[in-house]
């Protein structure tokens, strides 16, 4: 890969990689891609505190030649040389005795439960809630998308088919709503919230809180379809990973509604944004559901949403869990995703 530098205010660092080792040199070397940033950019980069997507949107970054691709080659080197992350190499995770199909029910043992998740990096839990529970559930979230309007800072927006103005999320959800605030406390979602991390906790006026994805069908534009992403896509990944995102279905899911695609064994690690295009021999798990049931995943496996082969509709309740370190960095209304809300179609275009 060719060399790239990282030029700020206070001086120049020049990367380059040779046969897989990854060298750091102070100044200029003529590389062919040169970012320009801020020293404040480049200590947040630097320690994981955001990302090179979360850059690029807020306009932090310059590049006096080359481009963006080049720099997102780079980020998991980067990120291995600073932090000591390691790449991702589907030959280096044995998940030879795990079945991925295997699903589980709330009579299961904690042990049992957390073995396969902290293998895995997902968990898929059949019937938590009642089919009653998830339409009354439904009804209020039909109640929020009425209400919400592009731009109100409570909802993520696409672009239908149609051309027509689409909410695809609503954020901060719980806090408007008495009906979906008592799921995101409901004991079944306190266990399997912090089966991995007893001391973990939710956090529903910061991080958009307790968030609803609303699946839309057909050919979008925006963030409607998450891609391949890890949830510190954006940046937090010193701050609040690990951590553990329980989804709620509100309605079943399966392809034709776009349901939740991981590859399992991948998290603590860091994928390329475009790692379908550099990697082969990955294993990828779609999770089909019914409605009441709940999944797991944590923040940083690699997953997606990918967009609906039929009719779509698929509706899910994400309520995570944070390591206490959270509160100490991230105010009330604050996060990461700040910075997407309302540039879903940019952030799109990066991916």
């Amino acid at each position: 890969m060719d060399p790239i530098e990282l030029r700020t205010p206070s001086g120049s660092r020049t990367y380059t990689l040779d046969d897989g080792r990854l060298a750091e040199h102070e100044g200029s070397l003529g590389a062919a891609t040169v970012v320009v940033l801020s020293d404040p950019s480049w200590k947040d980069l630097r320690e994981q505190r955001r990302t090179i997507m979360h850059l690029q949107l807020n306009g932090e970054l310059a590049f006096e030649r080359g481009g963006f691709d080049h720099l997102a080659a780079w980020e998991p080197h980067l990120r291995l040389h600073h932090a000591g992350i390691p790449i991702y190499d589907p030959a280096r995770v044995d998940l030879s005795g795990v079945d991925l199909a295997r699903t589980f029910a709330l009579a299961d043992r904690d042990d049992d439960l957390l073995a396969f998740y902290r293998s895995a990096g997902f968990l898929h839990v059949r019937g938590v809630f009642s089919t009653e529970e998830m339409a009354a559930a439904n009804a209020e979230v039909d109640r929020l998308a009425a209400a919400a309007r592009p731009g109100d800072d409570e909802s993520w927006w696409a672009t239908d088919p149609d051309g027509q103005e689409q909410v695809c999320r609503l954020v901060y959800s719980t806090q408007r709503s008495d009906l979906l605030r008592a799921l995101e406390q409901d004991p079944r979602v306190q266990r399997l919230g912090t089966l991995a991390h007893p001391g973990h906790r939710v956090a529903p006026d910061r991080m958009e809180g307790s968030a609803v994805i609303l699946k839309l069908p057909g050919r979008t534009k925006g963030l409607a379809n998450i891609p391949w992403h890890q949830d510190c896509g954006m940046g937090g990944h010193a701050v609040f990973c690990p951590n553990t995102s329980v989804g709620i279905q509100l309605t079943g899911s399966s392809a034709a509604t776009g349901n939740l695609a991981v590859v399992p064994g991948s998290q603590g690690q860091t994928l390329a944004y475009d790692w379908e295009r550099r990697l082969t021999g990955v294993p990828v798990v779609h999770v089909d559901t019914e409605p009441g049931d709940v999944t797991l995943h944590v923040a940083d496996v690699m997953h997606a949403s990918p967009e609906p082969t039929g009719a779509g509709g698929r509706r899910t309740l994400y309520v995570t869990f944070y390591p206490p370190a959270l509160w100490d960095h991230v105010g009330p209304g604050e996060a990461f995703n700040d910075v997407v809300r309302n540039r879903t179609h940019e952030a799109e275009a990066l991916r």
